[in-house]
């Protein structure tokens, strides 16, 4: 694999990343949970903000433009969901939804930090190390929101996904992710 290769790839992978919670944002404020939703906002945002960086660097370091590959449309919300509105939404669809959810981005991330951790090595293998410490800066961010979406599953899996604690916790988690919103740089 070559260099250029290499942050083709970074980069799909991001961008698919951005369709990744642009989804999950509409997916959870589908389902009435803003603040879930707010939460996945936060992460497109994020997520574009480290994309705008990569291509910076590959641009100033590299002196490229990252070759654009075509990207896959993670389809996270159900096909069958478009037939309905939000009203149709029962306690037993939220409820599945919610686990559901949760249990796809968890997996959207350990397979993105696999993905960036196998690019990580690809780059060293091409004595390419500034550009692999640049990418670890990008898997040590995938680290960090994967174990904070596993320790928010495993809190939904020990309340066993009770709706009156989830939609009573909306509003804080909403208000956290207002917050962070406002400390992204956007390059």
């Amino acid at each position: 694999m070559t260099k250029e290769e290499v942050f083709s790839l970074i980069a799909e992978r991001m961008v698919e990343g951005l369709m990744v919670h642009s989804q999950m944002s509409d997916y959870f404020s589908f389902l009435g949970l803003e603040g879930y939703a707010e939460c996945h906002k936060y992460h497109y945002f994020e997520e574009n903000s480290n994309y705008r960086k990569i291509s910076h660097y590959y641009l100033t370091h590299h002196n490229q433009i990252i070759k654009d590959r075509p990207f896959t449309n993670p389809n996270i919300i159900p096909a069958d969901w478009y037939n309905y509105t939000r009203q149709n939404v029962d306690s037993a669809v939220r409820k599945a939804g919610v686990k559901a959810g949760f249990e796809k981005w968890v997996k959207w991330e350990k397979d993105s930090k696999s993905v960036y951790e196998t690019y990580f090595q690809e780059l060293l293998k091409l004595n390419e190390v500034a550009a692999a410490m640049e990418l670890k800066k990008y898997i040590m961010d995938v680290d960090n929101e994967l174990a904070g979406a596993e320790a928010e599953l495993l809190t939904l899996f020990a309340i066993d996904y009770d709706m009156t604690h989830i939609v009573e916790e909306q509003n804080k988690v909403y208000k956290k992710y207002q917050k962070k919103l406002k400390e992204i740089e956007l390059c």
